[in-house]
C-alpha cells in the first residue's frame, strides 16, 4: 500500500513537471515571435534617424513603420492604448517628415541641412527610447494615453504653423467590424 501511494505521488509530480515544462515551451516560440516584432519595429525607427525626406521619398519607411507597428500592435492585444499611440506617433513622423521637406533649400548649407532635419531626427530617436522603454518595463496604458494626447498636440501645433489642413481622424467610409 505505502509503495502504491508513493507511486502515485511520483506519476503525479512528473505529470506535473510534464506539463509546466511543455506550457514553458509553447510560450518560448510566441515570446520569440512577440521579440522579433519588437526589433522590426526598431529597425524601422532606426531607418528615420539621419533620413532626408528632402534627398529621396519618405514614404517607403513611413509604409515599413506602419507594416512593423501593426504587426506588434496584433501580438500585444491587452496592451490598451498602444495602438493609439503609435498611429499618433507615425502621422507625427510624416508630419516632421513634411517640415524637412518643405523647409529644405537647394541652397541651404550642410549646417542648414541638418538643422532641418533635427526634428524628425530627434522624433524618431524620442520613439525608439519610448519603445525601449516599454519593452522593458511593460505596458502603461496612462503613459501611453499622455503619449498620444502630446503627439496629436504637436501635429495640430505643426498643421497650424505652416498653414496645412489637419489630418483626418477617421474615414467616414470606414467602420470597424461589429458597428
Amino acid at each position: 500500500m505505502v509503495i502504491s501511494v508513493l507511486s502515485l505521488l511520483v506519476a503525479l509530480v512528473g505529470t506535473y513537471l510534464t506539463n509546466k515544462r511543455s506550457k514553458e515551451a509553447l510560450a518560448a516560440p510566441q515570446r520569440a515571435a512577440v521579440d522579433g516584432r519588437w526589433s522590426a519595429t526598431q529597425e524601422a525607427v532606426q531607418r528615420l534617424i539621419g533620413f532626408d525626406p528632402s534627398a529621396e521619398p519618405i514614404k517607403d519607411r513611413l509604409a515599413d513603420l506602419r507594416i512593423a507597428m501593426i504587426a506588434l500592435v496584433d501580438d500585444l492585444p491587452e496592451w490598451t492604448e498602444f495602438d493609439r499611440w503609435l498611429e499618433a506617433e507615425r502621422i507625427l513622423g510624416a508630419t516632421y517628415g513634411r517640415v524637412v521637406m518643405e523647409t529644405q533649400d537647394a541652397t541651404d548649407d550642410i549646417e542648414q541641412q541638418v538643422r532641418n532635419l533635427e526634428p524628425l531626427m530627434t522624433w524618431a530617436q524620442a520613439l525608439s527610447s519610448n519603445l525601449r522603454h516599454l519593452r522593458s518595463n511593460g505596458h502603461d496604458s496612462a503613459a501611453l494615453r499622455a503619449l498620444a494626447a502630446n503627439d496629436s498636440a504637436l501635429i495640430r501645433q505643426l498643421h497650424e504653423k505652416y498653414g496645412w489642413e489637419q489630418p483626418p481622424t477617421s474615414n467616414p467610409r470606414i467602420r470597424p467590424l461589429g458597428e
